[in-house]
């Protein structure tokens, strides 16, 4: 079997499960937005120790799950004082060396991902229905069609370079034709979710959130990996390469939503 027929396979099995499951929302949701957080970070470990970095998986793992844990319990704030507390003491009393670039990796490892699968919860799971499911639909189709819209556009008519010392593929051309695709993005979920109460006029600059930090997740996530020597975060997705891979753009995009509807007052 070819890696395009594997790749075509697996995302038709797995996005309508994922799909499902957001729909359903509440434990169903959190619990495999933790799932998913917590095999990023077991990606983004093995990254960084390729580096030389090393961090702590444990308490990277325990950290990160106590962030999450905000999206179940509003009062998490001592759990995640106990765990800065045994973390630094830990890290000051290990003698390994290079003590201090792993203390950093071990931090970025803890945070970067679990930060977003965090908003990703608190869109879906903290707004009335049928709200937390359009805009989280919302945020991962136009970062879909950002994405597509780049790919295509870039190929096409790219001519000017965005970040060759990154990616020697992504251009300004194909930067504006992600905003087109996230715009119809945004159009078309606006049509098929009914009863949403938030007008378009007060979400449209969405569009360009969801197309500036997008393609930056994109590039954070082609930094790490061109560091580490690394093509794919993993080859745990037949075809897709790792969960990383598959969720870079979306880690900045999602708190990035939550932060404007936030300013807002649309999400609690």
């Amino acid at each position: 079997m070819s890696e395009h027929l594997r790749r075509i396979l697996f995302a038709a099995i797995a996005a309508p499960v994922f799909l499902y499951i957001t729909w359903l929302g509440g434990w169903w949701f959190g619990g495999m937005m933790t799932v998913v957080g917590l095999l990023i970070q077991r990606e983004m470990i093995a990254l960084t120790s390729a580096m030389g970095y090393r961090p702590n998986p444990w308490l990277t793992y325990a950290f990160g799950l106590t962030i999450i844990s905000f999206a179940f319990w509003s009062h998490a704030v001592p759990g995640l004082l106990f765990m800065l507390l045994a973390f630094i003491t830990v890290e000051t009393l290990n003698k390994e060396h290079r003590n201090l670039l792993r203390q950093m990796s071990t931090l970025y490892c803890s945070m970067y991902a679990p930060v977003a699968m965090l908003t990703f919860i608190a869109l879906r799971n903290h707004m009335p229905d049928p709200d937390g499911f359009f805009f989280l639909l919302l945020t991962l189709a136009m970062v879909w069609g950002n994405d597509s819209f780049a790919y295509y556009g870039g190929r096409t008519f790219g001519r000017h370079l965005m970040a060759p010392h990154l990616s020697p593929k992504k251009t300004w051309e194909g930067f504006a034709a992600g905003v087109a695709g996230a715009a119809v993005a945004f159009w078309v979920v606006y049509q098929l979710v009914p009863g949403v109460s938030v007008p378009m006029n007060l979400t449209w600059p969405l569009i360009f959130v969801a197309s500036v930090f997008g393609p930056i997740g994109d590039l954070a996530e082609s930094k790490v990996k061109r560091a580490a020597g690394a093509k794919d975060s993993s080859t745990l997705l037949p075809g897709h390469g790792g969960v990383f891979d598959r969720f870079d753009s979306l880690l900045l995009v999602g708190p990035a939503v939550y932060l404007y509807l936030r300013l807002l007052q649309i999400a609690g």
